[in-house]
């Protein structure tokens, strides 16, 4: 009989996620040696990171944009109003009461 446990052997060749993460300061010289890793989503002051990150709770992609960036370049499905029709808007087109209503309150059609 063969038991296969999954995730019980870190893969040693998995990528080092400090180095894409949005939440790390990587401080580098001129050998690979010299390497100096602070993770600023642990705690209050950034915590040194002294080994090869493969799986982290509070990984960030940097490589992602934030949301903010997301909402501005996203199209927005706007309701009527008296001043315009219903139609979608770049989220960098609406004023600023506009797109806090439009990204923090529920769809109408989802409203109980």
């Amino acid at each position: 009989m063969v038991i296969k446990i999954y995730g019980g052997t870190r893969i040693q060749a998995a990528p080092n996620l400090c180095e894409t993460c949005r939440c790390s300061r990587i401080v580098r010289g001129t050998r690979d040696s010299e390497e100096i890793v602070f993770c600023s989503a642990m705690a209050m002051d950034p915590v040194r990171i002294t080994f090869k990150v493969t799986s982290c709770t509070d990984y960030v992609d940097g490589t992602m944009p934030p949301y903010h960036e997301l909402v501005q370049q996203a199209w927005i499905l706007t309701p009527a109003t008296r001043r315009r029709p219903a139609g979608f808007v770049r989220g960098s087109e609406l004023q600023k009461e506009e797109l806090m209503r439009a990204t923090h309150e529920p769809p109408p059609w989802m409203k109980g």
